[in-house]
């Protein structure tokens, strides 16, 4: 009798195993199904933009150095706010001072330091919300004193809603794909087995960014032309089969 009993229990523990095991399967690994991935792609026009630029100064001594260049620095922040840029759309990148010794050859041919300067720097990246201002705003930092014009980065305005809207049609797109697929092998779509981002973790696309050489420049404003941003979703859909 114990000896029957132990069996049982045995039987019991080792079908309870087999069972959780069989339910810890990944369902569409178990039933039939089909894997595709959908995507969705559109072309965005930037409406709103990010300078880059700097002041760099070059002096005998530190000080006049950095004095000047404060200055200069001073005078493009009160342009921007006659521009109607507010100061939360300004930011500081950053500020140096640095020695440079400049150096020639004798008539031996030997290097020799003959002058020590001194250059400070102020880079600065101001948000336009307004795209259509974002070359003249350019020309009238560089009239006040910008001589470092490092390029300009488009970007568009609520960013996560238009990516929403995108993932929501790429997962229409992998069911339309999925769909095909089981009617040519004579089958049905079933319920959904997985759903997972293709996108999760990718960087989110940069806008076009236009490089522009130092300072000078012609006059007027600097010609912008910020073009158009594709962005695109991308998604990875299981679905179970039936007849």
């Amino acid at each position: 009798m114990i000896r029957r009993f132990f069996a049982l229990s045995l039987a019991l523990v080792f079908g309870g195993g087999l069972a959780s095991a069989a339910q810890a399967e990944p369902l569409k690994d178990s039933v039939p199904s089909v894997s595709v991935i959908g995507e969705a792609t559109e072309e965005v026009a930037p409406d709103q933009a990010t300078l880059h630029f700097g002041v760099v100064t070059e002096r005998p001594t530190a000080a006049e150095a950095a004095n000047e260049n404060a200055r200069v620095a001073a005078t493009i922040l009160d342009e921007l706010k006659t521009l109607g840029v507010v100061d939360a759309d300004v930011r500081t990148q950053g500020v140096t001072l640095t020695p440079v010794t400049n150096e020639e050859r004798d008539p031996k041919g030997k290097m020799i330091a003959v002058k020590k300067q001194y250059v400070a720097r102020n880079d600065l990246s101001v948000r336009v919300r307004d795209i259509q201002r974002v070359g003249d705003i350019a020309g009238r930092l560089i009239d006040k004193g910008v001589n470092h014009l490092q390029g300009v980065d488009y970007d568009y305005s609520e960013p996560e809603a238009k990516m929403d809207e995108l993932r929501a049609k790429a997962v229409k797109d992998a069911e339309r794909r999925a769909r095909v697929y089981a009617e040519a092998a004579g089958l049905r779509l079933s319920r959904v087995l997985e759903i997972r981002p293709a996108d999760d973790g990718a960087p989110f696309p940069r806008p076009y960014a236009m490089k522009a050489a130092a300072a000078p420049m012609a006059d007027g404003a600097p010609p912008m032309r910020p073009g158009v941003q594709r962005i695109s979703a991308r998604v990875s859909m299981v679905w179970a089969l039936s007849h």
